[in-house]
């Protein structure tokens, strides 16, 4: 029987913490006259720790220590900035946890880039250097925050605006990130990417991008990377009146070098595809402020026919769209969720979350938000993977500082218990995780 620690209880009493989306570099609160040169300080600090009763059945716990220290500088249409980054996982159990991420301890630059840009609103740029990159949610490319080093891209980047659109170039030199593995960087291949974007209206804007990656080698962290992805998106969103909602569909097509099916490798053509929506309302004029929302996504598996059809979402963010837990990924998974929020008082609130996830192929591979394979069983027929529920507290006593608390509970379906089976034996009913995070940024 599984004991729930002490720290679950009281954060599921409370319910659950209110999104938070990642904060990548915030502009500085002030700013300091130097000649002609604006100069602006960048901190971020995040202490983060946590508890496992992971899907092996074992208890683990990890702490992360993040620091970013850096400066921005401007001069009419010229901007720089440098952000040095120290960023280490430690792990308490002795072993890292089933789904990641991995131990990593590095210090290097997380920004170094400079700029040439417009003088408007919403200005045109051509941006070198190493840089964070979000394309629509984060879904296919996404800066990871929530991972222990986030991830920036040594890139070219270029964006011409114009009335209410944009085109964007990207030119990038891929590396092992250390988000999930704990070695060294190590170049493995190169991303290109060309991106259109147009807003009709607050409540319904278009993007359309196209990405692709051309890897030379399989980076440790992943798995079926090797080889040739061109991915094919389109998306539809807006947020106005209480209201938000996103759309997005995604082609994949290209050749697979290397991808693992069971016992053996598979090389050969690959077509794959994947979906995902979510609505929300915002009740302005109800106690409390309550937010709910739902959300849905599908993303292929492989078949395991002469054509590989398992979904690879390249680069994307952890944490913010398959739950607290990190044990799903837009990959070979169908899931529904539904999601209440609530401003329990002026600077906090709670939430709770709800999710419900299936294997698309239950033969193939389950892969968790950090892009490890969890389990898989080649003659499985059982496709559920279980029900998450997320719960916690999020407060902001003053503006630079963020306090969150969360408690989640996976009580695994047939599927998982299956494809976690083939890899550790004996496997739990149920799976437990606790966090609690301090960040402090300007």
């Amino acid at each position: 029987m599984i004991k729930v620690p002490a720290i679950g209880v009281a954060l599921s009493m409370m319910a659950t913490v209110v999104r938070a989306n990642a904060q990548v570099s915030p502009p500085a609160p002030e700013t300091l006259a130097l000649g002609d040169w604006l100069l602006a300080p960048v901190l971020d600090v995040r202490a983060y720790g946590d508890y496992r009763h992971d899907l092996d059945d074992q208890d683990r716990g990890i702490l992360i220590e993040r620091s970013r220290l850096g400066l921005d500088g401007s001069r009419g249409a010229v901007e720089g900035r440098v952000v040095l980054q120290d960023a280490r996982v430690l792990l308490l159990s002795g072993t890292a946890p089933v789904e990641g991420p991995l131990p990593v301890a590095l210090v290097g630059a997380y920004e170094a880039w400079v700029e040439g840009h417009t003088a408007s609103a919403h200005p045109s740029f051509v941006r070198v250097g190493r840089q964070p990159v979000v394309w629509g949610e984060g879904r296919l490319l996404g800066v990871s925050d929530w991972s222990p080093t986030g991830r920036s891209l040594d890139a070219v980047r270029g964006r011409l605006a114009f009335g209410d659109g944009a085109v964007e170039l990207l030119a990038a030199a891929l590396e092992d990130d250390a988000q999930g593995t704990a070695l060294p960087e190590t170049p493995y291949g190169e991303l290109f990417g060309a991106r259109g974007e147009w807003a009709f209206d607050p409540l319904l804007a278009a993007e359309a991008y196209v990405l692709a990656r051309l890897a030379q080698f399989n980076p440790a962290y992943e798995s079926g990377v090797e080889g040739q992805t061109g991915a094919g998106a389109a998306r539809l969103h807006g947020a106005g009146q209480g209201w938000s909602w996103a759309a997005e569909g995604v082609l994949e097509v290209g050749h697979v070098d290397g991808a693992a099916r069971g016992q053996s490798i598979f090389t050969g053509p690959r077509t794959a595809w994947a979906v995902a929506a979510r609505l929300g309302r915002t009740l302005s004029d109800v106690a409390l402020r309550p937010d709910v929302g739902l959300g849905a996504a599908y993303a292929s598996g492989d078949r395991g026919g002469r054509v590989y059809t398992g979904f690879d979402p390249l680069l994307p963010d952890v944490h913010e769209w398959h739950g607290a837990m990190d044990v799903f990924s837009w990959s070979n998974e169908a899931e529904a969720s539904a999601r209440v929020a609530a401003a329990a008082w002026s600077d906090g609130g709670v939430s709770v979350e709800y999710r419900y996830a299936r294997l698309a192929q239950p033969g193939a591979a389950w892969e968790s938000a950090y892009l490890l394979t969890l389990g898989q069983a080649p003659g499985n027929a059982h496709a559920s993977l279980g029900h998450e529920i997320d719960a916690g507290l999020a407060w902001s006593p003053w503006v630079p500082v963020h306090l969150q608390a969360g408690y989640s509970v996976l009580f695994l379906g047939d599927g998982a218990q299956a494809a976690l089976r083939a890899n550790f034996g004996a496997v739990p009913s149920v799976s437990q995780f606790a966090f609690a995070q301090a960040r402090v940024g300007f």
